[in-house]
């Protein structure tokens, strides 16, 4: 009798992984902000830079105040504990990371790069631990291919989403798609939000001269 495809749904992990990646995925609206900029505030690197300082600040509180105060910390994994990596009851949460190599981005590369960037890292990484949670079979740096699989097509998308608007040349992107899933992929002594983005960030500067 074959096993049931969807079975990986039903398991409390999946579900926890899951919960941890919607939140994960609302970070979209950052890149699809730095993109559009339909908001009459932040417009431009300048203004980018002092909201994300202060949501990187905010960001850090939360963090020390969630690491040394047990009360707090008790709080916090009673809310969110399911969703918590091993690392993060000690450390800086993904979220945090995530904001800083939103920073990083806008202050190192062009917008339009940064915005990439960023798509690549919240999109990759979130149908990556989705797929490799449920279906994979970790046999590399205890990554599986399904999982490294499922982040590359979502880059890839993301890719595609942008070179459809002529955004970026779609061999830049491309690039940077690779790039980012590789990252991913690799035991990087680094966070992924922010290895993912800056070595997709950097790749993709480097090949765009724009015209």
């Amino acid at each position: 009798m074959s096993r049931d495809p969807l079975s990986p749904l039903r398991s409390e992990r999946w579900r926890g992984e899951a919960r941890r990646k919607a939140i994960h995925l609302a970070s979209l609206i950052l890149p699809l902000a730095l993109l559009a900029e339909w908001l009459p505030w932040p417009r431009g690197r300048a203004e980018w830079r002092w909201l994300l300082m202060v949501l990187v600040l905010g960001a850090l509180a939360i963090d020390v105040v969630r690491v040394h105060d047990r009360r707090v910390g008790h709080l916090f994994r009673t809310i969110f504990g399911g969703m918590l990596r091993e690392h993060e009851r000690g450390s800086l949460l993904g979220s945090t990371y995530l904001l800083i190599a939103a920073l990083l981005a806008v202050e190192m590369f062009p917008q339009t790069i940064a915005a990439a960037a960023l798509g690549f890292t919240v999109l990759g990484d979130a149908l990556a631990g989705l797929v490799g949670r449920g279906w994979g079979r970790p046999r590399f740096f205890g990554k599986s291919i399904e999982g490294a699989l499922a982040g590359l097509a979502a880059c890839l998308a993301w890719a595609a989403f942008l070179g459809s608007t002529g955004r970026l040349p779609w061999g830049v992107l491309i690039a940077g798609a690779l790039v980012a899933s590789l990252v991913e992929f690799l035991p990087i002594p680094l966070d992924d939000n922010l290895g993912v983005t800056l070595f997709a960030g950097y790749v993709m500067k480097l090949l765009w001269s724009p015209g």
